[in-house]
């Protein structure tokens, strides 16, 4: 399969479970695209954060805010957060100061640990389904 139709086809399931379920594209873009389509990592986080603009983001932003889902409030602050986190972020790992491969493993440690701490909740009963929404 070519890099091309690779994205295509990652760009399509991500977008879905994105959709679905919030994951965001560090969980599910950036090892997709390292794995089946050939990006370094550096690679795959530019272009996962160039695809995460206005064009991507406003169509399924548009439909939870339109079902009162989002509050404009955490969306700046979450915004602030990550602009500065990202330029640090950025120079950070584009400086050559951390190898590829330390990369490679500070994502996959995130992952596991964001993964299971999800298990571990939702089979504890600890939710964050708002009530309200929940039916």
């Amino acid at each position: 399969m070519s890099a091309l139709i690779a994205a295509l086809v990652i760009g399509t399931v991500a977008g879905t479970l994105i959709g679905m379920i919030g994951a965001g594209a560090g969980a599910l873009l950036v090892p997709s695209l390292m794995f089946f389509a050939g990006q370094s990592m550096q690679g795959a986080v530019g272009v996962t954060l160039a695809m995460q603009t206005i064009p991507v983001g406003i169509g399924g932003a548009y439909l939870y805010y339109n079902k009162g889902l989002i509050d404009l409030w955490v969306v700046a602050a979450v915004a602030i957060g990550m602009l500065a986190g990202i330029l640090g972020g950025g120079a950070l790992a584009t400086s050559g100061e951390i190898s590829p491969v330390k990369l490679e493993l500070i994502l996959g440690v995130v992952l596991v640990v964001l993964g299971g701490v999800t298990i571990a909740k939702t089979l504890l009963g600890y939710t964050t389904v708002h009530p309200k929404r929940n039916s």
